[in-house]
């Protein structure tokens, strides 16, 4: 059951870092062009800075949020994890990943309440235009959410796997073979 909600997350932060690098694309496409406007025909994008620091820059990151802790690629600190036994280092992710699923759900929830507000409201964020600025904090819950139902599905895996066998692997250590190789595979 774990191991098949593990697969749909997958598949829905497969399909948010797809998402994630058309607007990366859109603002390197949005930047370069407004630079073309400006110094080639002195008439800049009115709209290009709004875009890409209001929706572009936050779809970015919390599209890949939840991908990114899947694949251990945020700031860990393990300097203590090589001198820690698996049962040690599992309870240590256990203890981080449930309080990460507090913090995380809290973000997901005041960010859904914050857009759902603005958007009943028909807020706008002032500018060369008048941006809706729902549009931008629904990255928030969305991110978030999704962070917090792998960080929840992570805290249950690893309780369940210092109890039978491994449902989930342990993060490698920084330097260790296995941290090696899996680098060296990406």
């Amino acid at each position: 059951m774990i191991a098949g909600a593990l697969r749909v997350v997958s598949g829905v932060e497969r399909v948010a870092g797809h998402a994630a690098a058309v607007a990366l694309a859109a603002i390197m496409f949005v930047a370069a062009g407004d630079v073309a406007m400006r110094y080639v025909f002195n008439r800049p994008f009115a709209w290009a800075y709004d875009l890409i620091s209001l929706y572009l820059m936050v779809a970015l990151f919390y599209l890949v949020v939840s991908g990114a802790y899947a694949h251990h690629a945020h700031v860990a600190v393990d300097i203590l994890h090589s001198y820690m036994s698996p049962r040690v280092r599992r309870l240590c992710e256990i203890a981080v990943a449930a309080l990460s699923t507090v913090l995380f759900g809290l973000i997901a929830y005041v960010g859904f309440r914050r857009a759902a507000e603005a958007f009943a409201n028909g807020d706008v964020i002032a500018g060369a235009y008048e941006w809706p600025s729902w549009m931008s904090i629904a990255f928030v819950p969305f991110g978030a959410g999704l962070l917090t139902i792998r960080l929840a599905l992570h805290t249950l895996a690893h309780t369940l796997s210092l109890f039978g066998p491994p449902l989930i692997e342990l993060p490698p250590v920084s330097g260790s073979p296995e941290a090696m190789d899996r680098e060296m595979a990406e």
